[in-house]
């Protein structure tokens, strides 16, 4: 039985630029007291639409306590959506999303708003919403601003900042205060390789304290260094990417040209491999004509497509 609406508990969210106390209407809380729970929420039968349109459908999922579970898919799958859902900042067309205790959220979105606030500014607000006294927000951001290269940068309107240096600023600003469950949307899209190493080196020593980690990306060594489950998104439904049915996909090499000034998109990320003066990255099949668009869209010349599993 779930409990009546009116019991419907509230709860923190540091999404940005604010901490959200949402009333989760089409959710519900339940309490541990008087049973023993092995995890920490769960999806029921969820599906969700915009504009009549279905962008997932049918999920069920239970998440634990110290899982660090990463949800792939192509651009626009609904993986965003997916982790919104999970930390209850849209409600669900159809289905319930059920919560055992009251979990503390702190969000990453893969795109930061512009504000005129210095990024010190920024920080000390949200140390500030989080309970944090003067004192131990001047240390925690001040310890993660050198550990992430961005104490030069703390005095700069968040708005002349760039992709990359917004990302880290956004990720400093859900770790000055250890959340129960951390959301990461694309977190590595625009880091450098040092602050993808100190990221990466952050979140295990969260992973130790027990904290759950839910995470959308592309980058396959991200998701090989901190990520114990992988679940991918595939027409609307969720799956477990070592399923039979993932299992068996197709992998193929592409093998590209470097033309001068192009860029890697966020897709390949961590994936591409220089030998011999040409680029190479594996992908599954599924993903296969995604990757060569942006790729060509980035500047990338297309040499040869190969089979990898001969």
């Amino acid at each position: 039985m779930f409990p009546e609406k009116s019991n419907f508990f509230t709860f923190q969210h540091n999404l940005c630029y604010n901490i959200y106390k949402v009333n989760l209407y089409e959710s519900y809380h339940i309490g541990d007291k008087g049973r023993i729970v092995d995890h920490l929420l769960e999806l029921k039968n969820i599906t969700q639409s915009y504009n009549k349109q279905v962008i997932l459908q049918d999920l069920t999922l239970s998440i634990s306590q110290n899982q660090s579970i990463a949800f792939t898919g192509h651009n626009g799958c609904g993986k965003s959506t997916l982790l919104k859902l999970l930390a209850g900042l849209i409600r669900p067309t159809h289905g319930n999303v059920l919560y055992y205790g009251a979990p503390l959220f702190h969000y990453v979105p893969e795109r930061f708003p512009k504000m005129n606030l210095t990024a010190r500014q920024y920080l000390r607000h949200m140390g500030y919403l989080d309970g944090l006294s003067t004192e131990d927000v001047k240390t925690r951001y001040k310890a993660l601003c050198e550990e992430f290269f961005l104490s030069d940068m703390l005095d700069i309107p968040i708005k002349h900042l760039s992709k990359g240096t917004l990302q880290k600023v956004s990720v400093i600003q859900a770790l000055l205060k250890t959340p129960d469950v951390l959301i990461l949307d694309e977190p590595l899209s625009g880091q450098d390789t040092d602050s993808q190493d100190v990221f990466i080196q952050k979140i295990n020593e969260l992973r130790r304290t027990g904290m759950t980690i839910l995470m959308s990306c592309h980058e396959q060594y991200l998701i090989d260094s901190i990520s114990d489950t992988v679940y991918q998104i595939d027409r609307k439904h969720l799956s477990l990417a070592d399923s039979p049915e993932n299992a068996a996909e197709k992998h193929y090499i592409l093998w590209f040209d470097k033309k001068e000034g192009a860029e890697i998109p966020d897709l390949c990320t961590g994936r591409i491999k220089s030998c011999c003066g040409k680029y190479r990255i594996e992908v599954k099949e599924s993903e296969s004509n995604p990757v060569i668009a942006y790729m060509i869209q980035e500047g990338w010349l297309l040499r040869r497509m190969e089979d990898a599993d001969h």
